[in-house]
């Protein structure tokens, strides 16, 4: 700031110097013509030579063409420039004289001496003479003011005068511009902001570019073989892609995935599409327009759970000791291929199975059967109930990815801080529906349709995971009632690779390999684990986990 502070310090300066030398050439102007103006008098007692009454008459004419002179040239300021021989011919009309080429030409010289005039050389039919390019705008509006005014008091023009002789409307132009400088001055950086500012871009631009650990652990995550999915129109039906490109053509040269609209019996087009599309309840009576994907897709089948079992590699010797819960193969180097485990799962109720039959788990992840007041599908929990379950003895350290919507996003914070957890990040899965767009007719929600669900992210210890490789949105299509969208998975293993995982009220869909699945909607016991078999059978002999065993 103190930089523009002097900058405008300094324009002030010389705008006042040049004030000051303008008033005081204004000065010396006047009087030269004053002087100039008055006619030498004579000294009565002494008679006077011929050759000095001869100077005198010719200074007099001098004068008086010179004075002639300016106010011819003040007349003529609109039609600059002006020739000599002009001039000449102007004086000897106005003096009804014979005047001297030579003398004029010496006025001009001594007027443009004296800056008054700007004048040029020119030699036209070859007769020299003189052109009048400007005059001092000052000078001859000053030259005016005393040729109008013979008072003695004309000679005394003081210097707080000088604003007079410039036009207001001018002024105000040179005082808005003045304005206007001071203000470009001051709002402009200083040398230390442009510094900072510089200083905070290369930081900034240093912080986006990835670290070669961050580029390596992309780098084995990255899928093998492509992205092996396929990406949906955005004109929806092929009709329509058509349509809006141009030609029937089109829409069998576009690759993307398409739709068509189902027609029943009872469908009325008219109405629109059903709000809840696929996941409609009454599909068979509903009247509204539903969709189904238009022919077959290039993406191979999902493999289901005996594909899953017979695919992966099947390694029996997990470290269950493990205080992490991480596997042996974890530490292996970041080149190296992720090993994945079978799929494991218990039927079980989780308000009386004994936890410390499983040993310790890197992650786990629940998705709670609140009791958000609201007519369900399934059973709820009571808040006491949820806060009595033994998830402290599933981890030492380690994460935590708790589901909650609702009034139990409250409640499960509490729990979060109860089971020993920092809550450190949230995740939200932003719902679309079977045509790729956002949810407006939410089936939760007691103010407003819930279109996004939260899972609150807690951290016990300082656990080894990775940090910065997924953003905390999920953008993915609703499936079944309390269906989890399937890319958390992916997340999670890419955060704590090759690490023990389980999760707690899962369902059949909810089966992942490198992870056991806790839940009474699971088919049975299925158990890889030599330990972990050992284990559960040392504990439930009948492998019934269902009810409360006897202490």
């Amino acid at each position: 700031m103190s930089d523009a502070f002097e900058e405008i310090q300094a324009i002030k300066i010389k705008r006042n110097s040049l004030r000051e030398k303008l008033q005081k050439r204004k000065r010396e102007r006047h009087e030269l013509f004053t002087l100039t103006s008055s006619i030498p008098s004579t000294s009565t007692a002494d008679s006077p030579l011929p050759g000095d009454s001869n100077t005198s008459l010719i200074k007099s004419d001098h004068n008086e063409y010179e004075r002639d002179i300016l106010c011819i040239l003040h007349e003529s300021l609109p039609n600059l420039p002006i020739t000599s021989a002009e001039i000449i011919d102007q004086l000897r009309k106005n003096l009804n004289a014979d005047v001297s080429s030579s003398d004029i030409h010496k006025i001009l010289e001594k007027l443009a001496a004296q800056d008054i005039i700007k004048i040029k050389e020119v030699t036209e039919n070859e007769v020299f003479g003189y052109t009048v390019l400007s005059v001092a705008e000052s000078q001859s509006s000053c030259l005016s003011q005393s040729d109008d005014t013979e008072n003695p008091e004309s000679a005394e023009t003081s210097a707080s005068e000088l604003n007079d002789y410039i036009p207001s409307e001018k002024q105000m132009k040179i005082d808005k511009k003045n304005t206007e400088d001071i203000m470009s001055l001051i709002s402009m950086p200083t040398i230390r902001e442009k510094e900072s500012k510089k200083v905070g871009e290369q930081i900034l631009d240093l912080l986006s570019k990835q670290t070669s650990k961050e580029k390596s652990l992309a780098e084995r995550f990255r899928s093998q073989g492509g992205a092996q999915v396929m990406e949906f129109c955005p004109h929806g039906t092929r009709v329509d892609c058509a349509k809006l490109n141009g030609g029937p053509g089109f829409a069998e040269k576009c690759k993307k995935l398409h739709f068509k609209k189902i027609i029943q019996s009872h469908t009325d087009e008219s109405l629109g599409d059903c709000s809840f599309l696929n996941t409609c309840f009454h599909m068979d009576t509903c009247k509204y327009v539903h969709y189904e994907v238009d022919g077959p897709t290039a993406q191979t089948k999902e493999p289901n759970d005996s594909d899953s079992i017979n695919n992966t590699t099947i390694n029996k010797t997990l470290n269950v000791d493990n205080k992490n819960g991480s596997s042996t193969s974890c530490a292996s180097s970041v080149g190296s291929e992720l090993t994945l485990y079978p799929p494991q799962w218990i039927q079980c109720d989780l308000r009386y199975l004994d936890m410390t039959v499983l040993g310790k788990f890197a992650v786990i992840m629940a998705d709670p059967p609140w009791d958000i007041h609201m007519e369900l599908p399934y059973g709820t929990m009571s808040d006491d109930e949820m806060r009595q379950l033994g998830i402290p003895a599933l981890q030492d350290e380690g994460l935590l990815f708790l589901w909650v919507t609702g009034r139990a996003m409250e409640l499960g914070r509490e729990c979060l801080q109860l089971w020993g957890y920092e809550r450190v990040d949230e995740i939200i899965w932003v719902k679309t529906n079977q045509l790729q767009r956002i949810i407006r007719t939410g089936r939760t929600g007691h103010w407003l349709n819930h279109g996004k669900e939260h899972c609150l992210v807690g951290m016990k210890g300082n656990p080894r995971i990775n940090r910065g490789l997924d953003s905390d949105v999920i953008v993915a299509e609703v499936r079944a009632t309390s269906h989890k969208p399937d890319e958390i998975y992916g997340i999670i293993e890419r955060m704590s690779p090759g690490t023990r995982k389980i999760e707690l009220f899962g369902r059949p869909h909810n089966v992942q390999p490198n992870w056991i699945t806790l839940g009474n909607q699971v088919d049975g016991v299925h158990l890889i684990d030599p330990q972990l078999i050992k284990a559960f059978k040392k504990r439930y002999p009948d492998g019934n986990s269902m009810k409360p065993t006897k202490s």
